[in-house]
């Protein structure tokens, strides 16, 4: 008749393991498994990163989220200031176009209020032409009308260029001729004036038309005379 092991034995043997299945153990409670370990590397990686694959909203903090509303208040309040700027220039700019514009327009507005008082000397001085008045009256109003005309011109700046008895000028006189003097007048000299120039503020306007000396060239004295000797005559 057989005996049965008795019970010690068996939970002898249930406690007794092999090396291999004691080393097995021992990893498999020290090291996690792949999965485990992939996930927790998807825990350790940056925020942004993984909102940037998920395209989830990234949560910032209080301070974060107030920075940023402020630049972004200070960069709105930039671009409202450069509009005004360049609203401001083109203003600028039309104003500036009307301005010149009406400058131009009434420029010479100062010249024909000058004009008007000589109008009105013309306008007497040919009544009295019609009327066939004394002429020595009508000939002092045509010089008075002259003397106002000078004024004028010398009030706004315009001065006739002086001329006879002056050396030649190229930048205020155009020479038209030449006339040959005999006496002491120097070479370049204007001695008769063609046509009046002006300047305006010290530019010229219009050159004068002028003649100037010419020196007479003169036999020199130092040399002998020539004489033709013809000889005796033939017989």
């Amino acid at each position: 008749m057989k005996r049965e092991p008795s019970s010690k034995n068996t939970d002898q043997h249930a406690e007794q393991t092999s090396p291999a299945q004691a080393n097995h153990g021992a990893n498999a409670g020290s090291s996690p498994a792949p999965m485990e370990q992939t996930v927790k590397d998807e825990r350790t990686k940056p925020a942004d990163s993984q909102a940037g694959k998920s395209g989830k909203a990234v949560s910032l903090s209080t301070e974060e989220h107030a920075r940023l509303v402020t630049q972004a208040n200070q960069a709105q309040e930039y671009k409202d200031q450069y509009l005004r700027a360049l609203a401001d220039v083109d203003n600028t700019k039309k104003r500036l176009h009307r301005e010149k514009e009406e400058f131009l327009r009434y420029a010479a507005e100062s010249v024909v209020r000058g004009l008007l008082p000589i109008i009105d000397s013309l306008d007497q001085a040919l009544v009295a032409v019609d009327k066939q008045a004394d002429p020595q009256a009508i000939i002092k109003g045509v010089h008075l009308i002259y003397r106002q005309l000078l004024g004028l011109l010398e009030k706004e700046g315009i001065k006739r260029i002086p001329t006879v008895g002056e050396p030649f000028d190229p930048h205020k006189h155009e020479a038209v001729a030449q006339v040959e003097r005999n006496d002491a007048t120097p070479d370049g000299t204007v001695v008769e004036e063609v046509q009046v120039g002006y300047t305006m503020h010290g530019k010229v306007i219009r050159p004068a038309m002028v003649k100037i000396a010419k020196r007479t060239a003169e036999p020199d004295s130092s040399k002998p005379a020539h004489h033709t000797d013809a000889g005796p005559a033939k017989g």
